[in-house]
């Protein structure tokens, strides 16, 4: 049995008296694909975001229970926010870079982080990073453009780039692909089922489908509970619990 990479304990996230996350405990195994589905305002957001304490910088959200990576409790009181969202990376719904060139967008972690101790290091770790997100080949000789001058797809591309240059463990992404046309969707699609053999991921997707193609473990929200979780091909074809079923049915969401 793989010991999990993220253990969550009794987790309740509220945001002032409002509660938006009730009770969940759930086990994330390394180098998968594990989707949380739900309809929106389910919580799957807010649960993805306390990962990696994103949800810290919303003024009245607290979290209650234990959230544990590699056995160690990121909410206790030493542990510092800036390593911990550089090993714990995250790519959001919009693609979001910089507005510098497409070196200096996946150069910048590294810089910040000290992870080379020189330019030709720092180079190679760009070009790794690009090949790794499949977007090298594209952008190879104008990496002194604008990153922002790019395809929204090559954007989101540039955004996982810029995340895995800093050598994270696990990667979240928010609904990464609903801001992009299905070519640009079925792309980043193939490199999620890439990047897993190096890396944890965890998504939040709107796209059952997605969820379909592209996870092993599959988590459903509903109105902040966690109803089910498990193989995915199990959830789809036979699901354990009927509001499962009610969903993936389409009967409500």
């Amino acid at each position: 049995m793989t010991d999990p990479v993220v253990r969550c304990e009794n987790v309740n996230i509220y945001y002032g008296e409002k509660q938006a996350i009730n009770d969940i405990s759930i086990d994330i195994l390394p180098k998968q694909i594990t989707a949380f589905i739900g309809p929106s305002g389910c919580g799957k957001s807010t649960f993805l975001r306390s990962l990696n304490r994103m949800n810290d910088t919303i003024d009245g959200c607290r979290m209650e229970g234990r959230i544990l990576i590699d056995d160690e409790d990121i909410y206790a009181p030493e542990v510092d926010v800036v390593p911990l969202r550089a090993r714990v990376g995250m790519v959001f719904q919009k693609p979001n870079p910089f507005p510098k060139s497409i070196f200096d967008n996946v150069a910048y972690g590294p810089k910040i982080h000290g992870l080379a101790k020189s330019s030709s290091e720092l180079q190679t770790i760009v070009e790794h990073a690009l090949k790794g997100s499949g977007l090298w080949e594209e952008v190879k000789d104008r990496l002194d453009q604008p990153g922002t001058g790019l395809s929204g797809g090559q954007q989101q591309r540039l955004c996982i780039a810029r995340t895995i240059a800093v050598q994270p463990e696990i990667i979240l992404m928010d609904e990464p692909c609903s801001a992009l046309d299905p070519i640009a969707t079925a792309k980043i699609e193939a490199l999620m089922t890439d990047l897993a053999k190096d890396y944890t991921i965890i998504i939040v997707t709107h796209s059952m489908q997605q969820a379909a193609r592209v996870s092993q473990k599959t988590a459903f929200f509903h109105l902040g509970d966690l109803i089910e979780y498990g193989d995915t091909t199990q959830m789809f074809t036979n699901p354990r619990e009927s509001r499962t079923q009610d969903y993936i049915t389409g009967r409500f969401g």
